[in-house]
């Protein structure tokens, strides 16, 4: 049986479009959303994706949903906290009109981060599901480890981008100083368009309605308490390291040195290594997650952080050692056939070689789901630079008695959580947890750990409770 869809959006038609009404491997009812509706969306994403309809019995009946906003909120709500790992890139909710009434689409592509499980069974059969015909089965163990070996070759930039409707202007623009073409040729070549014809995350991040932010911010002194100047960059990846770098060329600093009655300036931080820095937070980013880029200008120093630990286990020396593994290897190719990248797995060092003779050297911090780097500056001379400070935290608060505090002053869990708020701040507790895979009650104890020492304060009721870092004045 076929119907007629209309796709509404900011309460107006969008489009409508003919479908087969019936329940299949990749159609799903549901009159309301539950836990099996869960299980219907972690099978969709492991197999061949799917769409889920809420509001419409198993038979095909249109019940309609009262409150159609309410209804996918839940739905998006209860999906971001109950399946692993996140799906917010491969999941995404419209409402919809059948027959005069109104129901919710959750239209799930097949993830690359196979495979996805409920949070609370874990990834064992229990937790994992499949599609097959029109219904969902627990995977077997030999089904999770095939999913396991082919999801490791698979990268975020050669899956099938959720957004379709995509323009390049932004980067045409840019091929076209380098006396490049972007047509339909170069777009199959250099993998934003997959074997079916579709756009891949590639040609996503390289189009105009790119949303990934990156956020920089030019700092007076050394702590992030007072800026300047800031920018908020979006569009294509091309286009946001072109925006980026001339922020930052106009933001730097320099000492004036006059040698032999000549005028030479120093720049506090080396271009180059700027430069590369820029690049390694573009190209390595986890663009899975949402939260920003934060590139920060400060006197005795410059940050870059940037979410998406090593994509595979290196050690922080290897990463050091400039072995190579981009995150985004297609991304990578890009900025390679622009030539922002003479060759592969070069950055660190030189980063490195930027810095020789200067005295100070650049740091990197890697975690499982953040990575920074800190550019001192070559001039800067005051006593309160991060380096000399052993490393301090550039936000300091007060603790109920007084006493100052950073994130230096924690240690382990805490410090992991307070970092974390203190870059990406505000978050909510199902927002951290997410990130650090701590158990509720877990987190839930370190949050209140932080709160008693007067490092954070919790803002909101129950449901809309967020956590933020406490600054002093």
């Amino acid at each position: 049986m076929i119907k007629k869809i209309r796709m509404i959006r900011n309460g107006s038609v969008r489009s409508e479009v003919a479908v087969m009404f019936s329940e299949s491997d990749v159609i799903e009812f549901k009159r309301e959303f539950s836990r099996r509706a869960l299980k219907t969306v972690v099978a969709f994403a492991n197999t061949n994706g799917g769409v889920l309809y809420l509001g419409i019995d198993d038979d095909g009946t249109v019940c309609g949903l009262e409150d159609a906003d309410a209804a996918m909120l839940s739905a998006t709500n209860a999906i971001r906290d109950s399946i692993k790992p996140n799906t917010a890139m491969i999941v995404e909710c419209e409402k919809l009109e059948f027959e005069g009434k109104t129901v919710v689409g959750i239209r799930v592509e097949r993830g690359v981060d196979r495979p996805y499980y409920l949070a609370d069974k874990g990834m064992r059969p229990e937790g994992v599901y499949v599609r097959e015909g029109s219904a969902s089965y627990m995977a077997s163990e030999a089904e999770i480890v095939g999913m396991l070996k082919s999801s490791r070759g698979e990268s975020f930039d050669s899956g099938r981008s959720l957004r379709q409707d995509l323009t390049f202007e932004g980067t045409r623009e840019y091929f076209a100083k380098k006396d490049m073409e972007l047509g339909d040729a170069q777009m199959r070549s250099l993998r934003m368009i997959d074997q079916d014809g579709q756009y891949t995350n590639l040609a996503w991040l390289l189009s105009d309605q790119c949303d990934a932010v990156i956020k920089l911010a030019d700092f007076f002194g050394v702590n992030r308490t007072t800026f300047k100047d800031r920018l908020e960059v979006t569009g294509s990846a091309l286009v946001q390291f072109d925006q980026a770098r001339r922020f930052l060329a106009e933001h730097m600093r320099y000492k004036t040195k006059f040698v032999n009655m000549e005028r030479v300036d120093y720049e506090d931080f080396p271009p180059d290594a700027v430069r590369e820095a820029l690049i390694n937070a573009i190209i390595h980013r986890d663009y899975v997650v949402a939260a920003p880029t934060l590139i920060s200008v400060l006197e005795d120093r410059v940050e870059f952080t940037s979410h998406g630990g090593p994509p595979v286990s290196l050690s922080l020396s290897e990463f050091e050692m400039d072995v190579s593994v981009p995150r985004n290897p297609l991304l990578a190719a890009v900025f390679y056939r622009v030539r922002l990248i003479e060759a592969y797995g070069t950055g660190i060092k030189r980063i490195f070689e930027a810095y020789d003779n200067s005295g100070v050297f650049p740091e990197f911090d890697m975690t499982k789901h953040l990575f920074r780097v800190r550019l001192p500056s070559r001039n800067y001379e005051g006593d309160d630079a991060f380096w000399r400070g052993g490393g301090k935290s550039v936000i300091a608060v007060r603790n109920a008695d007084g006493a100052t505090l950073t994130a230096d002053d924690l240690r382990g869990q805490e410090r992991m959580v307070f970092t974390v708020l203190e870059e990406c701040g505000p978050l909510r507790r199902a927002e951290l947890q997410e990130r650090f895979e701590f158990s509720q009650a877990t987190l839930l104890r370190i949050l209140g750990r932080l709160k008693d020492k007067g490092l954070i304060r919790a803002e909101g009721n129950t449901r809309s409770r967020v956590y933020r870092v406490v600054v002093s004045p």
